[in-house]
C-alpha cells in the first residue's frame, strides 16, 4: 500500500474529485480525515471507505472560517498524531456571471472559498509539518486557471490565485522538506459542473482520474517537484 501509515485531510471530500481522493488514498493504506461542510455527505464516503476496510473520519469543515480550520487540524492530529498529506479540494463555481457584472459580494463569495479556504487550512496544517520537516500539500485548480473560458470571471480568477499561492507556498516551505504541488483538470463530471451543463459532455474527465494524479503527488513524485502543476486538459 502506497499510502499505508500516513494520514490525510482532505477538503471538500463529501463529493465529486474530493471523494474520489478520499476512496484513492483510503485504499491505499491512509488515514483519511474526509471534511466538508455537509455532514451527511461526509458520513456516506466514510462508510464506503470502511466498507472496503480503510479507516476514515468525517470533520465538518468551512474553510471560509479559520476556527473551523484550526480546530478540525487540532482534532485530527490529536486522533492520528500527524497530517501527513493535505489536499485543499473545496471549491465552487457558484455565478455563471461576466466579471465586470460580478458584485462585490459574488466575489468575496468565490474567492473567500476558493483562495483564502486554502490559506486558511494551510496556515492550520502546516506548523506540524515544519516542526517534522516533511508533508505533501496538493492544491485543486481548474484548466480556468490556464486558459480561460466562459463567463465565471470570480471563478477564473480565484484559480489563477491558487497557482501563484501554490508557488509562493512551495517556495517558503522547501527548505523544510515539505512539496506543494497543485493538479489543473478540466472540467470533471460532477454535480457542481452538471449544475451548468445538465447533459454532460464526453470529453469530460473524471473524479477518478483526478484522484490518480493526485496519488501520483502523494506517492511517487520526484523530491525536487515543487510548485508544480499537473494540467489534466488537452491543448
Amino acid at each position: 500500500m502506497l499510502l499505508k501509515g500516513k494520514v490525510a485531510l482532505i477538503t471538500g471530500a463529501g463529493r465529486g474529485i474530493g471523494r474520489a481522493i478520499a476512496l484513492a488514498f483510503a485504499r491505499e493504506g491512509a488515514q483519511v480525515a474526509v471534511t466538508g461542510r455537509n455532514i451527511d455527505r461526509l458520513a456516506q464516503v466514510v462508510d464506503e471507505i470502511r466498507a472496503g476496510g480503510g479507516e476514515a473520519e468525517a470533520f465538518t469543515l468551512d474553510v471560509t472560517r479559520e476556527s473551523d480550520a484550526l480546530s478540525v487540524v487540532e482534532e485530527v492530529v490529536g486522533k492520528w498524531g500527524s497530517i501527513d498529506l493535505l489536499v485543499n479540494n473545496a471549491g465552487v463555481i457558484t455565478y455563471h456571471t461576466p466579471v465586470w457584472e460580478t458584485s462585490p459580494e459574488q466575489w468575496d463569495e468565490v474567492m473567500n472559498t476558493n483562495l483564502r479556504g486554502i490559506h486558511l487550512v494551510c496556515r492550520a496544517v502546516t506548523p506540524q509539518m515544519i516542526e517534522r520537516e516533511e508533508g505533501i500539500i496538493i492544491n485543486i485548480g481548474s484548466s480556468s486557471g490556464r486558459q480561460p473560458e466562459g463567463d465565471f470571471g470570480a471563478y477564473v480568477t480565484s484559480k489563477w490565485g491558487v497557482i501563484g499561492y501554490t508557488a509562493s507556498l512551495a517556495h517558503s516551505l522547501r527548505p523544510y522538506g515539505i512539496n506543494v504541488n497543485g493538479i489543473n483538470p478540466d472540467w470533471v463530471d460532477t454535480d457542481m459542473a452538471r449544475a451548468y451543463y445538465p447533459d454532460g459532455d464526453p470529453g469530460w474527465i473524471t473524479g477518478e482520474q483526478v484522484a490518480q494524479a493526485a496519488l501520483y503527488l502523494a506517492a511517487h513524485a520526484p523530491r525536487l517537484m515543487t510548485g508544480q502543476f499537473i494540467d489534466l486538459f488537452g491543448g
